[in-house]
């Protein structure tokens, strides 16, 4: 690489249109094509289902390029073969460096899950073959020990948006219908471990002017998950201030988070979350579970995170019911602080050192 121009740097985005997996790569080739120093390559390869030939022309795209970032989240590679056979078309296409983000990182246990299944072989090679693999928290590193080499692992938290002033609050929760009421919301698709559930047998303990808003869809294929809370929510008598918003557009995004009191994360078991660092960068009162990723930020910035345990309806109640007493319609003091400590452009700036050290070797 000339000393004379830009790093050149290639972002290759996989998987559905409107997944968090997309979003995550858009966000950063956009701050990074910012920066003089860079010279920013976007190629798309196309949903989960895209040809091989698709694949192929869109990693030989970036041939060019100092080095290529990747996202990997097992589900937009294939599940079935641990994403090996189209990693090593994409690798076999690219012949670069790779700096490979990894989302939903899990732990494993056993030698199933470690070493013989399919997405186990899958991260093997990808250990093998990145320059970098970076995660979020020091317990996504914990979770990948022994599995890929230790010294590949960095840890880069994720980003937060720069967001700018929200919408009027008055006028967000009269274009919602929720002027006269509370709004507790939860965000992302509607999955097992994201808590819609157990919101749901929360709120029965929570005052009647508390209500619940779920923005996010279904994933393709799983309507019934809606379709079983919808069920639950009429069980639990609480039909009536459970809302189902579906996919929410960015248009309307930012009246949304106007409009909420408390943001929930009461995630049964987590990696990194998009949602929540949306609700920082909204700096609202976030009640989120006390898993050890929440608790990695809450002690980069006490107060930022009210954490609850045990998992159960009548602390994540009493744990909201605090919050509510708490909030106001200012932003947040600690979750601003810790959304300027993790905002967009600090962690490009950690990405870049990355970037440089995978072109150097």
């Amino acid at each position: 690489m000339s000393a004379r121009r830009p790093l050149r740097v290639g972002f290759l985005h996989v998987g559905r249109e409107r997944s968090g997996l997309r979003r995550y790569g858009s966000i950063l080739a956009a701050e990074a094509a910012r920066r003089p120093q860079l010279e920013v390559v976007e190629s798309d390869a196309g949903g989960r289902g895209s040809s091989w030939s698709a694949l192929r022309l869109a990693a030989r795209r970036l041939g060019d390029c100092d080095v290529v970032h990747l996202q990997w989240k097992l589900a937009d590679w294939d599940p079935r073969w641990g994403g090996i056979p189209r990693m090593e078309l994409v690798l076999q296409s690219l012949r670069r460096p790779v700096v490979v983000t990894m989302h939903d990182v899990f732990a494993r246990d056993g030698l199933w899950q470690r070493w013989l299944s399919p997405p186990a072989l899958g991260l093997h090679r990808l250990g093998h073959a990145a320059s970098s693999l970076v995660v979020h928290s020091e317990e996504e590193r914990r979770r990948l020990a022994g599995l890929v080499p230790a010294a590949k692992v960095e840890v880069v938290p994720h980003f937060v948006e720069v967001r700018g002033a929200l919408p009027d609050r008055a006028t967000a929760r009269a274009s919602l219908g929720v002027s006269d009421q509370r709004v507790i919301t939860l965000l992302g698709y509607l999955t097992r471990r994201r808590g819609h559930g157990l919101v749901i047998d929360a709120l029965r303990e929570l005052p009647e002017d508390v209500i619940a808003l779920f923005a996010g869809s279904v994933i393709e294929g799983r309507e019934h998950v809606q379709r079983a809370l919808q069920e639950h929510a009429v069980e639990a008598g609480v039909a009536d201030r459970v809302r189902f918003l579906g996919y929410v557009p960015d248009e309307r995004l930012d009246e949304l988070l106007a409009a909420t009191d408390v943001a929930l994360c009461p995630f049964e078991r987590m990696s990194a979350s998009g949602a929540l660092a949306t609700w920082i960068s909204a700096a609202r009162p976030i009640v989120a579970s006390d898993l050890l990723p929440f608790r990695e930020l809450e002690a980069m910035q006490p107060g930022a995170l009210h954490l609850f345990r045990p998992y159960e309806p009548g602390a994540l109640a009493s744990c909201v019911r605090t919050t509510l007493e708490q909030s106001s319609e200012a932003p947040d003091p600690a979750v601003a602080a810790l959304a300027s400590r993790l905002a967009t452009p600090r962690i490009v700036d950690r990405y870049i050192g990355l970037y440089r050290a995978a072109a150097r070797a």
